[in-house]
């Protein structure tokens, strides 16, 4: 069947939603969601950029994560195992030890489409995997 597919704010959502179900009827209306993860190079760029590190350093850690095997992406803990200059990063940078602990706990989690917390919230980040 056709659809529309329309992302709309928080915000007047509800009104919208309301409309068109008056409008086509409750019953050819719905909603749906998509849940994506975060795997490991998105997982490091995402806290980086919360943690307000430099591009260049971020992306410069995200690089050593090896490329995906037969199409599983490599986690963070794995990379460590692998990666000498990954470990010895962490151990004489303390900003690269964070962003690896927060990365490590977010990685695999679901992404939200958007987040409203201030970036020095994410330090007590609790896991959820």
């Amino acid at each position: 069947m056709p659809d529309i597919d329309i992302d709309f704010c928080v915000r007047g959502r509800g009104d919208v939603i309301n409309h068109v179900a008056e409008l086509y009827g409750r019953d050819s209306v719905c909603q749906i969601i998509t849940f994506g993860t975060l795997a490991s190079r998105a997982a490091i760029k995402d806290v980086g950029r919360a943690l307000e590190m430099p591009y260049s350093e971020v992306d410069r850690i995200a690089k050593m994560i090896p490329p995906p095997v037969r199409g599983r992406n490599v986690s963070l803990t794995q990379a460590l195992e692998q990666v000498p200059e990954l470990r010895k990063e962490i151990e004489t940078n303390p900003n690269v030890k964070e962003l690896m602990e927060i990365a490590q706990r977010l990685e695999g989690c679901a992404r939200t489409p958007r987040c409203t917390r201030p970036a020095s919230s994410f330090r007590q980040f609790p896991c959820r995997n």
